[in-house]
Parts: structure tokens; C-alpha cells; sequence
């Protein structure tokens, strides 16, 4: 099976593919450049650099958010279109989550703790097998924090922005390590491989899949603010 995996839920983005279940390309883009403007072209050059063209791949991986609300509508409606022209089976994963697995087996209950802007994270806290025990969600950061009361390891950019929150608290925390903070493309691989069933190809499905944005966009509540 060949495995095409993409992540554009946050400003930088990230591809992947692997073979017969070994990943052989990953890559990683942290530059001022549109999801627009390279997705397309770094799909185009992983499948060149594995000698491979899109009728090769089996499955398509897609982190579906939450995020950033550009990111993920880009990179959504491109995973759409390929998997409806040619009928590739499409597994959409919780950005979480596949932040949750840079640190999958620790003996630690393990937070996802992600900077939404606007002085809120998206947050999820998952048990060290990954079982959800706070489901994905946005939220004021201390409201997340009170809810918790067992060991923790910390994943995120949310970590940093709201470290004072964590200090404060009487949580016993230790944080994820800088490249651990990353949600690359490779994780959502290693998903895929560890699932039992993997999805078929089904059309309605596929074109009725929303992004996962958890709440409404800065554009959607300043127009709702603005007609009340």
C-alpha cells in the first residue's frame, strides 16, 4: 500500500508518502509561502522524488484541524479533489491527535495544548494508548487546565504562550520537547498502519467532509457581532 499524508493546518505544512509501509519521503515548509501557492507543487515533487505518480497511491491521509482556517480549507479541498477524480480512499485525522502521537507511549496522560489566538487554545487529553479522556476543544486555557488532575505531558505551541498558567497550577507536568510541538505529515502514516481497517473509498462521503474548526472564524463573528 502507498500512503500520501498532508498537514496544512497551521502556517507551515507538511507532506509525506510511504511504501509498503516504510515512509520514504517527508517534508516540512516553514516559510512565507501560501499553502496555495506550494501544495500543489510539493505533492507534484514527493511523487517524483519516489518515483511514483498519483494512480500509485492507495490512500490519502489529511489532517483536518483544528487550525488555521485557511490552511485547512486549502489543503481540504485539495485532498477532495484528488480522491473524487481518482477514486482514492481519503482518512481525514484530528490535528490533535496526530500531535498526540509525537509522544504516543509515554506513562503520562498526554495534553495537546495549541495557541487558537484570540487567548484561547485548542486543547484535547488523551490517555498514554490514546484514548480520549477531554475530547478536542476550544476553550480558555485555565479552563482546561482545571479540568485536569492526573501526570501530564505537554505537546504544543500553547505550552509556551501560556507556560504561566502551568506554573501556577499545582500540575504535575513535564513538556514535550521542541521537534515533539511539530505535527508532521509522517504521524498520520503512522495512524493509518496502526488501524485495524482502514477506509474505503466512498464519494459522499468523501465530498461531504467539513473541516474540523471547533468554533467560528474571526471573519464569521465580527459579521455576526456587526448585525446584532
Amino acid at each position: 500500500m502507498n500512503i500520501l499524508a498532508l498537514n496544512t493546518s497551521s502556517t507551515s505544512g507538511s507532506i509525506a508518502i510511504s511504501k509498503d509501509g516504510i515512509i520514504v519521503f517527508i517534508s516540512y515548509l516553514d516559510i512565507k509561502v501560501t499553502h496555495s501557492e506550494r501544495l500543489l507543487p510539493q505533492i507534484d515533487y514527493a511523487l517524483k522524488h519516489c518515483k511514483l505518480t498519483i494512480d500509485d497511491i492507495d490512500l490519502i491521509c489529511f489532517a483536518n484541524g483544528p487550525g488555521s482556517f485557511t490552511g485547512i480549507r486549502i489543503g481540504l479541498s485539495t485532498v477532495k479533489g484528488i480522491c473524487m477524480v481518482k477514486e482514492i480512499p481519503l482518512m481525514p485525522v484530528s490535528s490533535l491527535e496526530l500531535l498526540a502521537y509525537n509522544v504516543f507511549g509515554v506513562e503520562r496522560d498526554i495534553l495537546c495544548f495549541v495557541d487558537a489566538r484570540m487567548s484561547e487554545v485548542y486543547a484535547a487529553l488523551y490517555s498514554p494508548n490514546m484514548k480520549e479522556i477531554i475530547s478536542p476543544c476550544s476553550s480558555k486555557p485555565d479552563k482546561i487546565i482545571e479540568k485536569i488532575d492526573s501526570s501530564i505531558i505537554i505537546v504544543g505551541d500553547g505550552k509556551l504562550k501560556y507556560k504561566e498558567f502551568f506554573e501556577k497550577s499545582k500540575l504535575n507536568y513535564i513538556n514535550a520537547l521542541p521537534h515533539q510541538d511539530i505535527g508532521l505529515a509522517s504521524n498520520l502514516i503512522s495512524i493509518a498502519l496502526l488501524k485495524e481497517k482502514l477506509p474505503e473509498y466512498d464519494f459522499d462521503e468523501i465530498s461531504n467532509l467539513e473541516p474540523y474548526y471547533l468554533r467560528k472564524s474571526q471573519a464569521e463573528i465580527m459579521k455576526e457581532q456587526a448585525s446584532k
